[in-house]
């Protein structure tokens, strides 16, 4: 029986590595609404966006400009 461990740091650092990622990606997407919806969303902040629903277009693999573009429908 062949198994792969991956040793507890090397998982460690990967989940940070994907936090981080993901960190950086919901304030590019929040940087987009607020130059997009300058009018609208000029004060949108981290604390604002229902991250729960976004989650799924991180998860992709989309961009932050693609993953906005998405949700507002702009790509159609």
């Amino acid at each position: 029986m062949n198994t792969t461990h991956v040793p507890a740091t090397t998982a460690s650092s990967n989940l940070r590595s994907l936090a981080q990622s993901w960190a950086e990606w919901k304030r590019d997407v929040v940087t987009i609404l607020r130059r997009d919806f300058r009018e609208a969303l000029d004060q949108i902040s981290l604390d604002d966006v229902d991250w729960a629903a976004w989650l799924r277009f991180y998860l992709e693999g989309r961009t932050a400009s693609a993953a906005v573009d998405r949700a507002l429908e702009r790509d159609l």
